[in-house]
């Protein structure tokens, strides 16, 4: 694993984690599934452009 990834696998784990006991799941999947339907696309340019302003030189 590389370090740059780190924090979004510990972000994932704590999302998870937090959500463990959470009695209607499949609810939250349904929304979050309508909110990425409904969100514009993020192009792979955008999300590498973003990673890199956000590393310290």
């Amino acid at each position: 694993m590389q370090n740059r990834h780190l924090q979004d696998y510990l972000d994932e784990f704590t999302f998870r984690f937090n959500r463990r006991k959470f009695r209607s799941r499949g609810k939250l999947f349904y929304r979050l599934a309508q909110k990425a339907v409904a969100a514009a696309p993020t192009t792979y340019r955008e999300i590498v452009d973003s990673a890199q302003m956000s590393e310290p030189h």
